[in-house]
């Protein structure tokens, strides 16, 4: 849990902050779990409490705005299949013999995968999510959980949409604000799973609680084509026509959008969550990140599961991101590096509506370092060299220490929180039975 007053003093402090600052050497003060002052290390006032000279580059911890961190039971299953297939045939069949105590220790053994990777807060929507919940708690990191509502095959009437909606706001009521760190959503999974008397109950429900809905929303071609044979509109339209889009609503990858349906979510103040590897590994397609930025929409970047992306990091969806906008516009400016930086941090942050996500004072503490001597970071010769490195040629393994508000959660590139070791072997002898179980 976090301390007293603490100051980091590092080489490099990256705010990410609306004018891109970058102060060097940098000074940061942490007061319980919150940032109290950014600077210049020369400029900083008399210390309150600790100090610690940390070296290196100081950055906001960063933001996946859409996971399903438990699927770490089920990484790389099903490769070379399509959505619907890799679903219908692999994933569903695994997750229908899942029971509470998997889904706890494959959510922390993504929780130790995420925080040694820099992300510090992620959204996610699975199933069994008090035990989802607890590892999330027990790892010591943010997350933004919205239960998964749809009607699971195989898995029985308990997995119908109404029941998981009930059990969602029942898990809404009794773990939203835990330890300062928790906030509680739903999930409907898509319009292609959920009828919409399903849809509007949820938005329903939504709208009293004053909830987040988190909603797959036109990943691949196919499910626009089938959203359009059953309902004679997009899904975005379908959405908006029931109601759905009123409330505060992340949309999770939104590939294959027509100009209508991108103004749909820039008018109901959609955010979206941008999926670039996931997406690729897929074959789903590449989402038109440039011309939702353009609307003002707010647009972080998602991991996915880690049975489709398959790792959880963002150091590669940062470039992804901008490499897919810039290729796709055959223009290097479609999408600049402050932006593609952006999107992993404060935009992300932004999406999920939290105080997180840029190193200024009122914010959480969410504080990750990275080593400076390294190939990567050379030559640095001004701020400019430093950013670029930073999105262009940094990767996690420089991640060394990482704080969650306040809390340092890991140090030396080890979890403070969690015994690695024994997720590991948890996880394996696990995921050999489900899949046993499943008949693969």
């Amino acid at each position: 849990m976090p301390g007293g007053a603490l100051r980091l003093l590092a080489d490099a402090v990256v705010t990410v902050d609306a004018e891109h600052t970058v102060h060097r050497p940098g000074a940061l003060d942490i007061e319980g779990s919150v940032i109290t002052w950014v600077g210049p290390a020369a400029d900083a006032p008399a210390p309150a409490g600790a100090v610690r000279d940390v070296g290196g580059l100081l950055m906001p911890g960063m933001v996946n705005t859409h996971a399903h961190s438990p699927m770490t039971l089920l990484r790389s299953a099903g490769d070379g299949l399509p959505l619907a297939r890799w679903l219908d045939e692999v994933v569903w069949p695994r997750e229908a013999h899942m029971v509470p105590d998997d889904a706890y220790w494959g959510m922390l053994l993504g929780a130790d995968e995420m925080l040694r990777n820099g992300i510090t807060t992620t959204c996610e929507m699975y199933l069994h999510n008090d035990a989802v919940a607890d590892a999330i708690i027990d790892s010591g990191m943010r997350a933004v959980i919205t239960p998964g509502i749809f009607d699971l095959p195989g898995a029985g009437s308990a997995a119908f949409w109404h029941h998981l909606l009930d059990q969602a706001v029942s898990f809404y009521e009794r773990y939203d604000g835990r330890e300062g760190r928790l906030t509680a959503g739903l999930g409907p999974h898509s319009t292609y799973v959920l009828p919409e008397e399903g849809l509007v109950a949820v938005a329903e429900a939504a709208a009293s609680l004053g909830l987040l809905v988190q909603i797959h929303l036109a990943e691949t071609r196919a499910e626009g084509e089938a959203v359009r044979e059953r309902y004679g509109t997009s899904a975005p339209k379908l959405l908006e026509g029931l109601g759905l889009l009123e409330g505060s609503v992340l949309a999770a990858h939104s590939v294959w959008l027509d100009n209508d349906d991108l103004a749909v979510l820039a008018d109901h103040d959609v955010a979206v969550a941008h999926c670039p590897a996931s997406n690729a590994k897929l074959g789903s397609g590449v989402a038109r990140v440039p011309e939702l930025l353009g609307l003002g929409v707010r647009v972080g970047l998602g991991t996915d599961g880690p049975a489709s992306a398959d790792g959880l990091e963002l150091f590669e969806g940062m470039r992804l991101a901008a490499r897919f906008a810039r290729a796709l516009a055959a223009d290097p400016a479609a999408m600049t590096t402050h932006q593609a930086l952006e999107l992993a941090t404060r935009s992300g942050a932004a999406a999920l509506g939290l105080d997180v996500g840029v190193l200024e004072p009122g914010r959480q503490a969410d504080v990750v370092r990275l080593e400076l001597d390294d190939g990567s970071f050379t030559p640095a010769l001004n701020a400019s060299n430093l950013l670029g490195h930073l999105v262009w040629a940094a990767t996690s393994r420089l991640v060394t220490d990482v704080w969650v508000g306040g809390d340092q959660v890991v140090a030396g590139g080890i979890s403070t929180h969690i015994d690695a070791s024994r997720v590991r072997s948890e996880v394996q002898r696990r995921a050999r039975r489900i899949a046993e179980a499943a008949g693969h």
